[in-house]
């Protein structure tokens, strides 16, 4: 929901997200953790003792904190065994009113971070094309670093990615409830083949988050 975002608490929206969540058998609810609040630990608690979670995610543009001074919260979530989103974008900043700016979060954090904490699975979240782009040989160092393409909306994107060697870290988002997720799956089944489009589509995302038999 989007009142994880705005709200001066998100970790109040995580009981939508767990309700929501429990409606369907393959449906894995990932909650808003907010390093910023005091209740982040117990929030990181409640996370792993669900059977369902297997990621979190971070939206520090909002609550208005570098990554670098998470890292206390990154290493519980190493010893959680749970997985990072860190959405770098929400709302395009050209969009936006000029007196409501939220700027973009580097992606260059999400990746020190990752460097940081070799044993994190760190997925930068809303990055555009041509950021995604620059990060193919960081990726092949870095590999628990993942990219979602839900805003890699440039031509023949996917395409660009997976020539320069980063395949292996690209993950499908559908960006919900501001994009319409159809929206994402056509832009990489009519990018890439068959194959390549099931592993972004799911394939990926299965073993980084254990979900494969």
């Amino acid at each position: 929901p989007l009142d994880a975002a705005w709200a001066q608490n998100p970790h109040l929206a995580n009981d939508l997200v767990y309700d929501a969540a429990q409606r369907w058998m393959d449906v894995h609810p990932v909650p808003i953790i907010d390093p910023t609040i005091a209740t982040w630990k117990g929030e990181v608690d409640r996370a792993q003792r669900h059977s369902g979670v297997r990621l979190v995610k971070w939206l520090p543009a909002y609550a208005g904190y570098e990554l670098a001074a998470a890292d206390e919260c990154a290493q519980a979530l190493v010893e959680a065994d749970l997985s990072l989103i860190v959405q770098t974008q929400i709302e395009d900043p050209r969009g936006q009113h000029p007196l409501a700016q939220v700027p973009d979060v580097p992606a260059q954090e999400g990746s020190d971070l990752a460097r940081r904490h070799p044993e994190l699975t760190v997925v930068i979240g809303g990055a555009p094309w041509s950021v995604i782009a620059s990060y193919a040989d960081t990726c092949r160092e870095l590999r628990n670093l993942y990219f979602d393409v839900s805003q890699a909306d440039g031509m023949d994107s996917l395409s660009v990615f997976i020539h320069s060697g980063m395949g292996d870290h690209l993950l499908y988002g559908s960006h919900a409830p501001l994009f319409v997720p159809l929206a994402g799956i056509a832009r990489i089944v009519a990018d890439v083949d068959e194959v390549e489009a099931a592993a972004i589509l799911g394939g990926h995302a299965e073993k980084l988050l254990g979900l494969t038999a």
